[in-house]
């Protein structure tokens, strides 16, 4: 079994700025990382941090620099995919010296751990707000399933193949996911995917394999279905997940602040 905290859209930018004018993500993500450090006696152990996109609002190396500092605090290895606020060059170039880290091309990768094949898929199409996995990323993880062999599977990407019913978020979301799931090898077994990108917990599935989202470090959606729902974003509640995988799988949703709003962006 592998234990992994799951962090997602921390939207962290240059020091001295707010987020959507209004969020201190700088100070949001510390605050956090204090809580889940008084945490841990009660959560641990943990064999990493998985991030599964946006640390970056502004994709400004400053941003990148403090969201690192900010998770290294936390004394484990970070794993991370890239979502629709990131900047894949500087993506790269933060996290370039991790050995996960492919050299060039998507920003694709495989972990091992001994009874967990961690792989990450990169769904960002820069200049946009929508995912998309293009062939070369649908062909690694064809392989990486295929390869995964009795290992517990873990698929990590921002953009969740699922709907929430949030229109401007659904407008964004996974263009392809009908290419994702014909990706997926018939003969694997269950694979769990876990994803950011809608600020909230929502569960679905992708043929028989399940998909979880975890909720934001540092802002929330409304759940408001309406035609003329209002597009913006409370302050919270905020929160980020803990993985179990292996026999005794269990995905849960751990609470970190409440909120308020909504906020016009």
């Amino acid at each position: 079994m592998a234990r992994f905290l799951q962090l997602t859209d921390l939207h962290v930018v240059a020091p001295g700025t707010l987020c959507s004018g209004v969020l201190d993500t700088g100070a949001i993500l510390r605050a956090g990382v204090e809580r889940i450090l008084a945490q841990m006696p009660a959560i641990g152990p943990l064999d990493g941090v998985l991030v599964t996109g946006d640390i970056s609002e502004d994709g400004s190396a400053a941003s990148y620099d403090l969201a690192l500092r900010e998770l290294a605090r936390l004394g484990l290895p970070v794993y991370a995919v890239p979502g629709n606020h990131d900047s894949r060059g500087a993506f790269r170039a933060v996290f370039g010296g991790q050995a996960w880290m492919p050299a060039a091309g998507m920003l694709d990768w495989v972990v091992d751990l001994p009874d967990t094949r961690l792989i990450g898929l990169d769904t960002l199409v820069e200049g946009q707000g929508a995912g998309r996995l293009q062939p070369d990323s649908l062909e690694f993880l064809n392989l990486a399933l295929n390869g995964a062999g009795a290992r517990a599977a873990v698929v990590a990407l921002h953009h969740p193949p699922l709907r929430t019913g949030i229109r401007f978020m659904d407008n964004i979301g996974l263009e392809n996911p009908e290419d994702l799931a014909a990706a997926i090898p018939a003969n694997c077994g269950s694979v769990l995917f876990v994803a950011g990108h809608v600020h909230g917990v929502y569960l679905g599935r992708i043929g028989p394999h399940r998909v979880v989202t975890a909720p934001s470090f540092c802002s929330a959606f409304a759940l408001d279905r309406r035609a003329n729902a209002r597009v913006g974003f409370l302050t919270g509640p905020t929160g980020y997940a803990l993985l179990d995988t292996g026999p005794d799988e269990s995905w849960t949703a751990q609470p970190l602040f409440m909120g308020d709003g909504p906020i016009d962006f």
